[in-house]
Parts: C-alpha cells; structure tokens; sequence
C-alpha cells in the first residue's frame, strides 16, 4: 500500500496507512476517518493561497481517500522530465520566481509519455533521446480559473540528445531562462525550487 503527498501552496498532505509518521513534523494529524471526511469534504484551505501547514492523514486505504477526493476536483493530467545530459546535469527553467522543471498539460488523445517529451522540448529547446518506462506521479491542488482542481503529473527520467548547447526558453510560457545544473550544485537551489519539485529532485540520491 502506498504512500501519497497532495501538494498545495507551499506544504503538503501525506496520506499513508504507516502510523510510525506520527513522529514526525507535521502541523496537524489526521487518525480518523470522521476527521478526515470533514476536511476533505471542504478543503478550502488547499486553494486559499495562503494556507501553509504540513498536515499528515493515517487512513488505511491512501489510494481510495486520493480516489474520493478526485472525484470532487477538476482532474488535470500532466507530463514532464527529470531530464539529464551526458554530463550528468539537470534540465532545470527559471519560471515565475522559482526554479522549476519542464511540464505541461496532456492534449486530448495525447499519449502521456508523448506529451511529456513535447513540453519538455517545447519549454527548452531540448531534444530527447531516452524516457524511462516508469513515471513519477504528484499531486498538485490550486485553483485554475476558478475551479477547485487537482494535477495529476507524470513525470519521467529522460536522457537528452548529447552534444546539446542551445538552451531556448519558451518565453510565452513565462519562462526566462534554460539552464544545465550540476548534481553536485543541486542544493543551491532548494529553497529557490517549489515543494513538490524539490521532494522530486531530492529523490535521485542527492
């Protein structure tokens, strides 16, 4: 059974079956299901914009409260890449104020993995020669248009095409700029990187 974290402002919720969590730093704790279907049932203070808490929810099936709770949000998929050269650096934009990856919405009838390589290519200028078959998948809770929504992104390691200098930021994206970053400068750039995208990274043993 496993673990899963919704993202919203600049915290997190872990919904998990491991009770060992408690021990943790989390600002509020879930452990029943009355609770739990109270918050969930209104969470308006996922898309407030200013709500920062890291709240932990013991429940013994995380999938099936994730399930519920997708029902009643506006589902948008999404696709990107953890992407690294063949030095060993990675594909990193400077969007909005923060260090980001490269992502974006699925078109209708888009293949996932074809969608994540096309934002990928389209947002840097990047082309890729290799995707891992297994995704990545977070969660992301905001408002988008004004409808309470919950995004879906899969994302993939991918190999880019060696010998790659041009770097095009895709400007009408409000990307600014493209940059390789060392593994070993990564930490540079925690607290310039969102939550959910800096977990991400964390993740390929830094």
């Amino acid at each position: 059974m496993g673990d899963y974290k919704i993202y919203y402002n600049d915290s997190r919720i872990l919904l998990t079956s491991d009770s060992a969590q408690m021990n943790k730093n989390f600002g509020k704790v879930f452990t029943s299901e009355e609770e739990t279907k109270e918050f969930f049932s209104n969470p308006a203070a996922l898309f407030d914009g200013k709500t920062n808490l890291d709240i932990l929810v013991i429940c013994y099936q995380p999938e099936e409260l994730l399930k519920r709770l997708m029902k009643n949000l506006q589902l948008v998929r999404a696709g990107g890449g953890i992407v690294w050269n063949e030095n060993n650096e990675l594909l990193m934009i400077y969007r909005r104020g923060k260090w980001d990856l490269a992502k974006g919405k699925i078109e209708l009838n888009e293949n996932i993995v074809d969608g994540a390589v096309r934002e990928v290519e389209e947002e840097t200028g990047v082309k890729i020669e290799q995707v891992d078959a297994e995704p990545i998948h977070t969660y992301h809770a905001y408002k988008l248009k004004g409808k309470n929504s919950l995004k879906e992104t899969s994302w993939y390691e991918m190999k880019a095409l060696s010998g790659q200098k041009k770097l095009v930021p895709q400007t009408e994206e409000d990307i600014e700029e493209v940059r390789w970053v060392k593994r070993t400068e990564l930490k540079n750039y925690e607290r310039a990187c969102y939550p959910l995208i800096w977990d991400l990274i964390k993740g390929f043993q830094l």
